[in-house]
């Protein structure tokens, strides 16, 4: 790993060339599938899973059967990490990597193996998972300030000795209490470079278990990755453009409730006003070039987008009618500030955004520069540019 990388988004093109020689130097077969360098620049990449189809085996519709959410959950766990970090994993399967279940007397637990080494565990249970990873991603991260070692413990993440021989001096064991830890540290760019890079070169080494795949296995773990694939994509993976999905806009159903304190006429209204509101921002920034979609890494945000030097945005829209200005704005604020938390989480930083129909108690204003929110009013659109510059 060159140093360079921390000045460059932790990966560099150096890193990639000397990856891409390491494994130019080993003789294997998985190179009739790809070349060192293709797989090298797959190491450092925008991680994104292999897809559904094809899939290593035939499907079954009934892999969930007789399983309840937890062990559901454990197997979606084992086949997303195999379609995230197992190169040419479709291709593959039974001949570099298989997924096995087997009983080490604590209960049944779901075994990764790539190559010579096991790099996955997972109980069936849910309450642990080890990972195996190459080392050096993760030093160079903590180097760069981009892995924090204080949060890993407050999450009970340890590092703990690997008694493994397979590149003993190259590798970590991390191992994590549970699944919703193990997804917090896989989604983590590091962790998951970390995991493809270790799992590259061994993928390139001996697999001599070929008697032991077992392709019902592997592609029920395979088709069940796909419950948790939209929701634990790693940080950086979705929104690439700044957001997940693009703007469908909305529309109140023609049949509402009729309910004595339900007004109906105003939820249409309203509902309207936001979609223009919506709109009105996407023709705004999109005179600019600036494409702007809705949600970002499963945070239902209204609207996000990144300016031309690619910062991040995200919006709240609230429709102000019918006297309900004070409320739309107390709840937006609200919104947006919890969006900007949750993105923190998952690493992204994010310049919170309130766009409103109109607001006319100027205390507002003060209230969103305490909280480091830009606040948009539709009714004075000509004053966005100007706000959104001075935020950025």
């Amino acid at each position: 790993m060159t140093t360079e990388s921390a000045a460059t988004g932790l990966w560099s093109a150096g890193d990639v060339e000397e990856l891409t020689g390491m494994l130019a130097a080993r003789r294997s077969r998985l190179w009739q599938v790809t070349r060192p360098a293709d797989l090298a620049a797959w190491v450092f990449a925008d991680p994104q899973p292999a897809p559904l189809d094809p899939p290593p085996a035939a499907l079954d519709g009934g892999w969930a059967d007789g399983l309840d959410e937890r062990q559901r959950a454990v197997w979606a766990l084992a086949g997303w990490v195999a379609r995230m970090g197992v190169p040419e994993a479709a291709s593959t399967a039974g001949t570099h990597w298989l997924l096995s279940r087997v009983n080490d007397g604590h209960g049944p637990l779901l075994r990764l193996t790539v190559g010579l080494l096991e790099t996955l565990g997972v109980y069936e249970s849910g309450e642990e998972v080890w990972l195996r990873v190459a080392g050096a991603p993760i030093v160079l991260a903590m180097e760069a300030g981009a892995a924090d070692l204080e949060e890993w413990g407050r999450r009970r993440i340890d590092v703990v000795q690997d008694r493994t021989k397979t590149l003993a001096e190259e590798k970590l064991l991390l191992t994590c209490p549970d699944i919703d830890t193990a997804l917090w540290l896989l989604r983590q760019p590091p962790v998951m470079s970390a995991a493809r890079m270790l799992n590259a070169w061994v993928a390139a080494g001996p697999f001599p278990f070929e008697s032991r795949y077992r392709p019902e296995i592997a592609a029920r773990a395979w088709q069940a990755a796909e419950t948790m694939i939209e929701d634990v994509t790693p940080a950086g993976v979705r929104g690439h453009r700044g957001f997940d999905r693009e703007y469908a806009g909305s529309a109140a159903p023609v049949d509402l409730p009729a309910q004595r304190l339900f007004d109906g006429d105003a939820y249409r209204a309203g509902v309207s006003e936001h979609d223009r509101l919506c709109r009105a921002v996407i023709d705004h920034l999109g005179a600019d070039g600036i494409p702007v979609g809705a949600g970002l890494h499963g945070v239902p945000v209204d609207l996000a987008w990144r300016d031309v030097d690619g910062r991040q945005f995200v919006a709240e829209v609230k429709s102000a009618v019918e006297g309900n200005e004070s409320e739309q704005l107390r709840l937006g604020l609200g919104q947006v500030l919890e969006y900007r938390h949750r993105l923190a989480t998952r690493g992204v930083i994010a310049t919170p955004v309130l766009v409103v129909s109109r607001c006319t108690d100027e205390a507002w204003f003060d209230i969103c520069n305490e909280n480091q929110v830009v606040l948009l009013q539709g009714e004075a659109i000509a004053d966005w540019k100007a706000r959104l510059r001075s935020a950025a």
